[in-house]
């Protein structure tokens, strides 16, 4: 008699490599390109591309990633029209391989640049361009399957579009689980976003009132953890779809999250039956066999290994923060890579003073001058952006005098509404800090407590309302500039 283990084993070899029809998939394909391809060119129309790493002297690179530094010149505005040409080439699926994995390799590369620009969606871009060059998308529907005849075929391995799946699972499920935390279900951040959106037509006078604020957040947290599930069950998907149109519809009026909501409603009717842009042109639906177990089973041991890895990993990774004392929304470890979206309000007052070691005169460190209005508004809710920009104001000092400095920092943060308090230690050099995986003893712990209504003091006066600890060398007032 057959155990259980053995038809578990058999439903998920079945599962992953048994084959299904490739209309669904290839219809991700072509929206996937053509929505990449609309991007990139929004940055450069908008001019974003030259703002944030052509004129800008200093970038917030990823720890271990500093070498990664943009085109000079107006290369990067080239490097942006070679990936609106390869996203294009993927949608139609010409030289499918090549061009989706130089798109991988050209869309990482922008998005290791700079810290201050990590989107979580980005951060889905990024992992589905890294999977789609493994992926028999262009066996139909595509210049590669014209020019090269013996490409053609109907049907692409079950695991192919399982992974797609996956993919859109992650910033779902992880989203709703960050979201179980006493701030969200209190209501914060949404109440302050919404707040700044009561002037839409229509839908603005919901944005005042608590009772639709609390409700609003239950719902976007039930609907995270539920869509995928009722996606996935035939009786609830097409209403599940539904709802998911017009959640997404929301968050781009409401929010302008750019090619995020879009993404979601071109890559969601994955969840449906594999034929279904086949049956939805009036084709008829295909029968496959099931493949031979005799094929290529070293291969098939080795496929099943690599999901399995992956799967495990990004299940876990998205919880690591954990592992590391404090709210991740304070401390930012563990937030990226985390699916932890819409979870903070986090406006920072932030100046440096570099002391020069051999002569014990101290100036203010300046913001402005190396980096743009987005890097500064941003980097100063992380304080492993904080002791970077530290660290790089004080290389240039050293370069400038030929003196060792010392960097510090003042940096009053308001996290949801809170009181602001001291993000960071004011008195620790950051020069002597190490970057990376290391304990942070000089981040504070947050201990001011949820505020109704939120803080509404403008961060000039902040100052006024600290307790400050006596200050070695930073000036409790007039020398040190908000970013």
């Amino acid at each position: 008699m057959e155990s259980q283990l053995e038809r578990y084993r058999k439903s998920v070899k079945e599962h992953l490599f048994d084959p299904v029809d490739g209309a669904s998939s290839v219809f991700f394909r072509v929206a996937f390109g053509l929505l990449l391809a609309k991007w990139a060119w929004d940055y450069l129309e908008m001019g974003r591309v030259r703002a944030f790493y052509i004129e800008p002297q200093f970038n917030f690179t990823y720890f271990g990633f500093d070498w990664v530094r943009p085109w000079p010149g107006d290369g990067m505005i080239i490097h942006f029209l070679v990936l609106i040409v390869l996203a294009i080439c993927m949608a139609a699926g010409f030289l499918y391989r090549v061009s989706s994995l130089l798109f991988a390799l050209g869309f990482t590369y922008v998005f290791l640049l700079d810290r201050t620009n990590y989107q979580n969606h980005y951060y889905l871009i990024a992992l589905i361009a890294w999977w789609l060059p493994w992926l028999p998308l262009n066996r139909m529907v595509s210049v590669d399957a014209w020019l090269w005849p013996r490409l053609q075929c109907q049907s692409i391995p079950g695991w192919g579009l399982w992974m797609i799946r996956f993919h859109i699972f992650l910033p779902y499920f992880f989203g709703g689980i960050a979201k179980i935390n006493a701030d969200w279900l209190l209501g914060e951040p949404l109440r302050t976003m919404f707040l700044s959106q009561s002037d839409l037509p229509i839908i603005g006078w919901l944005f005042e009132s608590e009772l639709c604020v609390w409700l609003l957040g239950v719902l976007a947290l039930i609907f995270d953890l539920a869509v995928v599930p009722l996606l996935l069950i035939k009786k609830t998907r097409v209403w599940a779809f539904v709802v998911c149109i017009i959640f997404h519809l929301m968050n781009s009026v409401i929010f302008h999250i750019h090619v995020f909501p879009w993404m979601m409603i071109a890559a969601t009717p994955i969840f449906f039956e594999p034929n279904w842009p086949r049956r939805l042109l009036g084709g008829k639906p295909l029968h496959f066999e099931a493949m031979p177990t005799s094929s290529s089973t070293t291969l098939q041991k080795v496929i099943s290994s690599v999901i399995f890895c992956y799967v495990v990993f990004h299940c876990t990774w998205p919880l690591r923060h954990h592992l590391y004392e404090g709210d991740a929304s304070w401390t930012e470890r563990g937030h990226y890579f985390a699916w932890r979206m819409m979870l903070r309000g986090k406006p920072v007052l932030l100046g440096y003073a570099i002391r020069d070691s051999q002569t014990g005169q101290v100036v203010d460190g300046t913001i402005q001058r190396y980096i743009n209005l987005e890097q500064s508004e941003k980097f100063g809710r992380d304080p492993e952006m904080i002791l970077h920009f530290a660290q790089f104001i004080g290389s240039k000092y050293k370069e400038s005098t030929g003196h060792q400095c010392e960097v510090y920092a003042l940096a009053l943060a308001s996290l949801n509404g809170r009181k602001p308090q001291l993000l960071i230690d004011p008195n620790v050099d950051l020069m002597g800090e190490p970057r990376g995986l290391y304990r942070r003893s000089w981040v504070l712990p947050q201990n001011e407590p949820l505020r109704r209504p939120a803080w509404d003091v403008p961060a000039a006066k902040w100052r006024e309302h600290v307790d400050l600890p006596e200050l070695k060398f930073l000036s409790k007032s007039g020398a040190i500039e908000p970013n």
